[in-house]
Formats: C-alpha cells, structure tokens, sequence
C-alpha cells in the first residue's frame, strides 16, 4: 500500500526534514511554554519527593497515574492551543488511554526485540495521538493513518525524536545504575533521572503533535508549508 505521507518532502534532504520538524516543535514548545513548565515542574518535583521519601509501592503506583494524568492534559492543551485547526471531534481521555496502551506495546515489542525496531515502530506511530484527538479517529484507525502516513518519513522522524529517546535511555539507565532497591534514593540521583525522564516525555509529546502538524495540518503550518505541503 502507498504511504499515506508520499511526496509530502520530496527533493529535501534528511537533515533538512528533521529541521522541519524541529522548528514545528518549537513552535509549539513557545505556543505553549508555560503548560510544558507546568508538566515538567509537577512531574519531577513529585517523582523527587516520591523517590526521596522512599513511601513505597503504593507510592509509586500513584505517581504512575499522576504521571498519565498529567501527560493526557499537556497533550490536550498542546492540541487546543498549538495545533493548527486544532480539535476537531470530542474524543479525549479513554481514547489515548487505549492509544498509549497499544502503541506502548508495539514500542517495547520493538525495543525488547532490538534497539532500531523500537525506534521504527516509535516514529511510525509518533503522529497518531493527532489522529485520535485531533481528527476524532478510533484508536485502530489512528494508528493505521499514522503508520501510513509516516511511511516515506521514518528517517527523517527518527532523527527528530533521538534526544527524546536518549533522555529516555539515559534516566533509565541512572536509574539502574545508582538507583538502591529500596528505600529512599538520594536527591541528586532522583533529580537527574526524574530531569531526563519528564524531559524526554514531554519532549516526545512536543514532536509527536510537530510531526501531526505537518502531515494532517501542514495548509494552517508555516513551518510545515515548505517541507511538509498538504495532500
């Protein structure tokens, strides 16, 4: 089948496509700096108060769910005020509760199978929260459009997302490196995990919308009119 995003950057090169998406992320990192502040200083001043306290599992448990909450509302407010055209349907909480289940799991199938799978299957699915809360789509169909479109991109949508990925790696392994098995955990330690953790989540949500933008909603996106021109 043809991929859904043919041609959308024909005749520019790898770097310069990663460029686009770049500057359509910071668009919507300035667009909406204060609710990305908002996430990041909730998230690791609770993930360092957890970690430091040593409170335990159920502890844990609740940050996870904080964790969840806070990143479905950071993706909403970036939709609402970042995205051009912005929402148009009313799906909302349970769809990305079913989007972030399924698309988890093709991610970590990915990386548990090797490291670049993992990254495939990331930029293949990167746009598909768009799809689902911004073009009112089911999950299944979301996450169709969003491999399809993606096709001719994945380099260039990988590229964009490896200091995402790398915070990722790089809080996960600090954790497993200097993080004790239980207990409280010093708060240098904590700082740096929860800085790279959060960092790279909300810098993942950022790109993800900015490869959106430039897919499904390139006609309203300055950034995207040159490199990204709509079908």
């Amino acid at each position: 089948m043809q991929s859904g995003g043919a041609d959308l950057i024909h005749g520019t090169s790898l770097v310069e496509k990663a460029t686009a998406i770049w500057r359509e992320a910071l668009r919507l990192l300035v667009v909406a700096w204060g609710s990305v502040a908002a996430f990041l200083g909730l998230m690791i001043s609770t993930g360092v108060l957890v970690d430091t306290q040593g409170w335990g599992e159920p502890a844990d448990i609740a940050l996870m769910v904080v964790d969840f909450l806070a990143t479905f509302a950071l993706t909403m407010v970036l939709l609402r005020t970042g995205v051009p055209g912005g929402r148009r349907g009313s799906r909302g909480f349970w769809t990305y509760f079913g989007l972030s289940f399924l698309s988890g799991i093709a991610i970590l199938l990915g990386l548990v199978l090797l490291i670049i799978p993992g990254l495939v299957v990331w930029a293949r699915l990167a746009p598909s929260a768009g799809y689902a809360l911004a073009d009112d789509m089911e999950v299944s169909d979301a996450m169709s459009k969003s491999w399809d479109a993606t096709g001719d991109h994945i380099l260039p949508i990988m590229l964009a997302h490896l200091p995402a990925f790398a915070a990722g790696i790089g809080g996960g392994a600090v954790f497993f490196a200097l993080f004790d098995d239980a207990g409280p955990q010093p708060w240098s330690v904590s700082l740096a995990v929860n800085v790279l953790t959060y960092g790279s989540t909300a810098l993942g949500i950022v790109l993800g919308l900015a490869v959106f933008t430039l897919l499904a909603r390139s006609e309203s996106s300055q950034a995207g009119a040159d490199a990204f021109p709509a079908q």
